[in-house]
């Protein structure tokens, strides 16, 4: 699912289009320099080129459709406060994106950037107070996700310095703290729908998802991130076992070794499939087809993966006994 695709002149298609054109009404209210990057597909898509950006429809649907992912459970909010939560989460959402891009150093004009963000961070609160009062509970569940993602973000500079001490559970904590402003939004919907009880199983096929998404995105980029020098959990997996020293990555070839050898995308393909389970199976008692199709679409995504990687595997396998044979038999 790479766009969220609400029925066609429905409650749910109406309430999108609205969301979309308070997006365009926010950025056109911005000084001209913002305006432009609010106007742009790689401020939010990372691709360093000059495309128009569509709207929020573009995005992945997570990032602003969670509402609509999750729409039989919080349909039932009127038309004001569904919107002023979607419209709140997906600026709070956009602007962690952003962030995440100062971060990495993808960003291109870093102070236009930084102050894009701050514009993107304040009107998400403004709208969420708009909903909260001060003495809601949202707003403890807000800091508490604050901080999960700010100490994801700090444990992905941490470990670009070492990457040798990148552990499966620094992965989860950057992989989750990327998720807590999504989580945000569902915290926001529970609480003004008056079902706090369903923030729990959505937050954890939320956070098992984004490790499984994480993963599998750092499965199929290991050579560029090489080439790129940009540690992550999974490349740290192809270093040989004894390191010529700490922070030192494997080549291209001294990877592709060590994973031919190993099968080591098999075991962290196995990984993501089991991840995936685990996120359906969170919200079994939550009624959410759209949600339950979107982590499906990975699963299917990574069973293809996956299949074809032991396919490459046997071949690769095959055709090393077969040399070893005709060496045997030629006395060579």
């Amino acid at each position: 699912m790479n766009r969220l695709e609400p029925p066609v002149n429905s409650r749910q298609s109406d309430l999108f289009q609205q969301l979309n054109n308070r997006y365009f009404d926010f950025a056109r209210q911005l000084p001209p320099p913002l305006r432009r990057l609010g106007t742009l597909r790689s401020t939010f898509l990372g691709s360093a080129c000059n495309e128009v950006f569509e709207g929020v429809q573009e995005l992945n649907p997570v990032l602003a459709g969670t509402p609509w992912l999750f729409w039989e459970t919080f349909s039932s909010l009127e038309d004001g406060p569904y919107l002023q939560i979607a419209e709140a989460g997906t600026m709070y959402v956009l602007a962690s994106i952003v962030l995440d891009h100062l971060v990495d150093g993808q960003a291109e004009t870093q102070e236009q950037m930084a102050l894009f963000h701050q514009a993107l961070y304040l009107h998400g609160i403004s709208n969420y107070r708009s909903v909260f009062e001060s003495s809601s509970n949202f707003w403890m569940q807000f800091e508490r996700l604050a901080a999960d993602h700010l100490a994801g973000l700090a444990k992905e500079l941490e470990t670009q310095l070492d990457p040798q001490s990148l552990s499966l559970e620094d992965l989860t904590t950057m992989a989750h703290g990327k998720v807590s402003p999504i989580v945000t939004t569902i915290a926001a919907l529970t609480e003004a729908s008056g079902q706090p009880e369903k923030l729990d199983p959505i937050e954890t096929s939320l956070k098992h998802i984004a490790v499984a998404s994480q993963l599998l995105d750092d499965i199929g980029d290991w050579r560029h991130d090489i080439e790129v020098r940009h540690i992550t959990y999974y490349l740290t997996r192809l270093i040989a076992t004894n390191p010529c020293g700490s922070g030192i990555l494997p080549s291209v070839e001294e990877a592709q070794l060590k994973l031919d050898t190993e099968w080591t995308d098999v075991k962290y393909l196995e990984m993501v499939m089991d991840l995936l389970d685990d996120s359906i199976d969170a919200v079994q008692e939550i009624e959410c087809p759209a949600w339950i199709e979107y982590v499906g679409g990975y699963h299917s995504l990574t069973n293809e993966h996956l299949t074809s990687a032991i396919a490459c595997h046997l071949v690769h396998t095959l055709r090393s006994l077969i040399e070893t044979d005709k060496l045997n038999i030629y006395g060579h």
